[in-house]
Parts: C-alpha cells; sequence; structure tokens
C-alpha cells in the first residue's frame, strides 16, 4: 500500500495520513479514522478538508455538538 510505504518513511506526512483517515472510514473504522485526522490537525491544524472531514466524522458517531464544533472551526480556517 502506498500510504503506508509513504508513513514508513515520514510519519509525520499529513497526505497519507489524511488518506489513511479516509480509508478507514472507508472500512467503517470511525474510530480510527477520527484519531488519524486528529493526528493530521496537529500537524498541520490548516490541512485543506481536514475539520470538514472531522465534522463529517462526528456526525457520523452521532455527535452533533462536536460536528458543530469541527464545522465552524473549518469555517475560521478557510477565511
Amino acid at each position: 500500500m502506498l500510504v503506508r510505504e509513504r508513513l514508513s518513511r515520514n510519519a509525520d506526512d499529513t497526505d497519507a495520513l489524511f488518506v489513511l483517515a479516509a480509508l478507514r472510514v472507508n472500512e467503517g473504522r470511525l474510530d480510527e479514522g477520527l484519531t488519524v485526522l486528529e493526528r493530521v490537525l496537529v500537524l498541520d491544524p490548516r490541512y485543506p478538508g481536514a475539520w470538514t472531514f472531522k465534522a463529517t466524522l462526528h456526525r457520523m458517531r452521532g455527535e452533533p455538538n462536536a460536528a458543530l464544533r469541527a464545522r465552524a472551526k473549518a469555517e475560521e480556517v478557510e477565511r
């Protein structure tokens, strides 16, 4: 898997981590996807689309308040 290869070279590769988060979510592993996505946001709080994706994950997990907070952060970052 290309993502694993990139992460083996650089564990802080935000692009690879973002893809890994999406893969985990696609596999139905929402908790893992969110954990990986949070790592992306630690490394780059302005990573394009990450806050919006986080809002979506919180909605999927039935966490409307967390989704609203993430959405607000997305709007703030995208300004």
